[in-house]
C-alpha cells in the first residue's frame, strides 16, 4: 500500500469513528493541540523513522481532522467553518512548535 493509500485509509478509519450527526461544535483549541500530540488519529507518518516524520504527522492529523470538521458541520455557515479551519491550523502550529521545543530540548540535554 503506497502512501496515499494509507493516508486514505487513515481518514476512513478515524471518519468512521466519528458521530457526523453531532455538529456545530467548534474545537477547543488546547484539547486539539495534546490530541494532535498524543497521536490522535493514527496516521501513516507515524510509522515512519524519518526525522521529519513527526511534523508530517502531525500534517497529516490536521488534514484528517479538518476534513472531518468540514463534513460534520456541512450544514453550518462559512464563518464557522472558517472559524473551525483556523482553530485546527493554529493546533497544528502550536502541536509543531511545541514538538520542536521539545526536540530542542532533547538535544541540548541529551
Amino acid at each position: 500500500m503506497d502512501d496515499k493509500d494509507r493516508f486514505i485509509k487513515a481518514y476512513h478509519d478515524f471518519r468512521n469513528s466519528v458521530d457526523l450527526n453531532k455538529s456545530g461544535v467548534l474545537p477547543d483549541l488546547e484539547n486539539l493541540v495534546w490530541y494532535i500530540l498524543m497521536g490522535v488519529p493514527p496516521v501513516p507518518a507515524d510509522q515512519e523513522s524519518a526525522e521529519d516524520a513527526p511534523a508530517e504527522a502531525i500534517e497529516q492529523r490536521v488534514s484528517i481532522l479538518k476534513a472531518v470538521f468540514v463534513e460534520a458541520n456541512r450544514n453550518q455557515n462559512e464563518e464557522f467553518i472558517d472559524e473551525g479551519l483556523r482553530r485546527y491550523d493554529q493546533a497544528g502550529k502550536m502541536a509543531k512548535a511545541l514538538l520542536k521545543e521539545n526536540s530542542r530540548d532533547t538535544v541540548i540535554q541529551g
